[in-house]
C-alpha cells in the first residue's frame, strides 16, 4: 500500500487514539479493527506531524458522530458487541463511553466506504481477521454493522464549494507545483470541483476535509488537508484520477504537471498487494528524483526531507485491501506522495 494511504490511515487512528491492526507496515492491512489501546510503534515512514495528538478539550470525535447522526445509544450498542468480540479492552472486558466512540467514529467511515463502493463487508471481515479477529467475531462485528449500525449513518455531507478566483502563477513561491504546494496555491490554479461525486467511489473516505481539482476534462485531483497542524495545508499527497484508464505516457505526463520542473522519473518497479489482501491485484510504481521537493518539505519543517516524490499506477483503483485487479499498463488512478516508494525488507514492493 501507498506511503500516503498507510499515512492517512494512521493519521486516523492517532486522532481516535486507537490503533492496534491499524496501518503499521506494509506486511499488515489498513483495517477498521480497532482496539482502546494505543500502538507504542509507528510506522517509519510517520513523520512527527503525523504523530500529532488531540489535547485537552476536543470534541472532534463527538462532532463526527453527530454529523454521522450517530448517538450515544447506538455507540453502546457497538461497544457492546465489540467487547463481546475483542475490538476493546478483551473478550468481555466492557469498555467505556470514551473507548467506544472512538471504535463508532472509525466504523462510520467503513459503513460509508461501503456505501459508497470503495469497499466490500467481505474486505472489511478479512482485514479485521488478519488484525487478529476470529473469523466468527469478525463476522459478528460485520454483520452488527450492515444490518443495525451503518443504517443510521447519515452520509458525508460535503460543504459548498468556496468561491474562486483562478488564474494564480503556474508555481508556488518555492517551484512547487502541486505535490507539497498550499491550499491557497490549489484554489487559485485549479477550479474546485465535488469531492463526493468525483472521488468518493474511487479514493474512499477523506482523513481531513475533502477537496478535489478539474485539472482537464477527463482527470481531476482528489485529495484530503491534512489534519496536521504543522502541515500548513499543504497536500503532501494527492490522487489523480482519470474519467477513463490512460496510457502510461499520459500518466506520467500527469504525474510530473503536478512536481516541480526539475523532477526526472526513474525506472519503474512492479508491485503487488501484501499477502494479507484477499484481492489479487498489482500497481507499477515510478520514482521521481526532484531536488526541489527537498526544498518544498523543508518549508513544512519535515525531518530528514528527501529530493523524491513517488507515484503508483493503477489500473482500476487502490483501497485499502490493495490495488483492485492487475496491472495492465493503463491507468486509472494515481496516488502522488512525497518521497520515495522502496521495496519492503523481502524485496517486493507492495501496492
Amino acid at each position: 500500500m501507498s506511503r500516503y494511504r498507510r499515512a492517512a490511515g494512521a493519521a486516523l487512528l492517532v486522532v481516535v487514539a486507537l490503533a492496534v491492526g491499524g496501518c503499521g507496515s506494509d506486511t499488515e492491512p489498513s483495517a477498521t479493527r480497532s482496539s482502546a489501546a494505543p500502538e507504542k510503534e509507528q510506522d517509519s515512514d510517520h513523520t512527527p506531524a503525523e504523530a500529532e495528538t488531540v489535547e485537552g478539550d476536543d470534541t472532534s470525535i463527538e462532532d463526527a458522530l453527530a454529523a454521522a447522526d450517530v448517538d450515544d445509544a447506538l455507540v453502546n450498542r457497538l461497544g457492546e458487541i465489540g467487547d463481546a468480540n475483542n475490538y476493546g479492552l478483551g473478550v468481555g472486558v466492557e469498555t467505556g463511553i470514551e473507548d467506544r466512540r472512538g471504535l463508532a467514529v472509525v466504523q462510520v467511515d467503513a459503513c460509508r466506504n461501503v456505501a459508497v463502493g470503495y469497499r466490500t463487508w467481505r474486505g472489511i471481515r478479512y482485514a479485521d481477521e488478519a488484525n487478529g479477529a476470529t473469523e466468527e467475531q469478525a463476522a459478528a462485528m460485520a454483520d452488527f454493522l450492515r444490518t443495525e449500525f451503518c443504517p443510521h449513518v447519515a452520509p458525508l455531507k460535503e460543504a459548498s464549494l468556496a468561491k474562486q478566483t483562478l488564474g494564480g502563477a503556474s508555481e508556488d513561491d518555492l517551484g512547487g507545483r502541486g505535490l507539497a504546494s498550499s491550499l491557497t496555491w490549489w484554489d487559485g490554479r485549479y477550479p474546485r470541483v465535488s469531492w463526493s461525486r468525483a472521488c468518493a467511489a474511487q479514493t474512499g473516505m477523506p482523513v481531513g476535509d475533502p477537496v478535489a481539482y478539474r485539472l482537464s476534462k477527463d482527470e481531476v485531483v482528489c485529495a484530503t488537508v491534512p489534519p496536521a497542524a504543522s502541515l500548513k495545508e499543504h497536500l503532501i499527497s494527492v490522487d489523480v484520477v482519470f474519467s477513463s484508464p490512460v496510457d502510461e505516457d499520459r500518466a506520467r505526463q500527469a504525474a510530473l504537471a503536478l512536481l516541480p520542473s526539475d523532477a526526472s522519473a526513474t525506472q519503474p518497479t512492479e508491485g503487488t498487494n501484501p499477502d494479507w489482501s484477499y484481492l489479487g491485484g498489482g500497481c507499477l510504481n515510478v520514482n521521481f528524483r526532484t531536488p526541489t521537493m527537498k526544498e518544498l518539505m523543508d518549508r513544512l519543517e519535515q525531518d530528514d526531507p528527501e529530493p523524491w516524490a513517488s507515484a503508483l499506477y493503477y489500473t482500476d483503483g487502490a483501497t485499502e485491501d490493495g490495488a483492485v485487479g492487475d496491472y495492465t499498463g493503463k491507468v486509472k488512478q494515481i496516488s502522488l506522495s512525497t518521497g520515495a516508494n522502496e521495496p519492503a525488507a523481502s524485496g517486493e514492493l507492495t501496492c
